[in-house]
Order: structure tokens, then sequence, then C-alpha cells
């Protein structure tokens, strides 16, 4: 397991998984697995609210995707499970403070069950970074 950092936010990164930093996106995959874990940072100047991460998860919501309530390390949110064409989509809209995430993760549903949970676990590390 390795540690991530970016501004403002940090994960642990499961041993075989390779990390890039794309200036405004992390990528995060297993060359030998299934799926892409992208995460998005932003920041505001004053504490992010509920009403944020909705905007944010504006697609979502208006495709009636039933949003769940979930709180991941130093972060609390929603995320919505997506599956359409043959894809699996896990989408996570989290803050902390000042700082809001955007998260997807994304595979062939029919590997959906492969990797999530190593993501999940990456996702539950998340910390913030002061």
């Amino acid at each position: 397991m390795s540690d991530f950092n970016e501004i403002g936010w940090s994960l642990d990164v499961p041993e075989g998984w390779d990390a890039e930093d794309m200036d405004d996106v992390a990528l995060f995959s297993n060359p030998d697995g299934v799926g892409v874990l992208q995460v998005a940072g932003m920041e505001k100047d004053v504490p992010v609210t509920p009403e944020d991460l909705d905007m944010l998860a504006e697609e979502q919501l208006a495709a009636g995707l039933r949003a769940e309530r979930v709180i991941v390390g130093d972060f609390r949110g929603i995320s919505f499970v997506q599956r359409s064409d043959e894809e699996f989509w896990q989408f996570w809209y989290l803050a902390a403070d000042r700082l809001a995430l955007v998260i997807t993760y994304s595979c062939a549903d029919e590997d959906r069950n492969e990797e999530i949970e190593q993501v999940r676990e990456m996702i539950g590390s998340l910390a913030l970074e002061q």
C-alpha cells in the first residue's frame, strides 16, 4: 500500500495499482484490472454544502438514480450506482470543509465485482490534507 497525496486530499493506493496525476484529475488503475478510478478536486472559499454536492451530481439526480448518503474517510456526501449499456459506474460526490471531490469508478458491468472492494477501500482511506 502506498499513499497518493494531492493538494487538499490523499488516499491509500493498493499494491499493484498505478496512480497518475493529470493536473485536474488523478487516475488510478490496476494494469491487470478491469476499471479506472478518477478523482477530481475543487476548492471553494467557503465550506462545501450538501446543495453544492447536489449541483455537482445534477446528471445522476436528473436521471432518477438513488442517492446514498455516505461517510468515507474524512469526507461526507452522496454516492450513486449506475448500470447501463453493459457498463458499471459508481459516482461519489464528497465534501470536507472547503474541498469537494468528484469521484468515478467505471468498468464493464460483467466485471463490476472484480475490484470494487479495493476501490471502496481506497475511497474509505480518503483524508483531508490541511
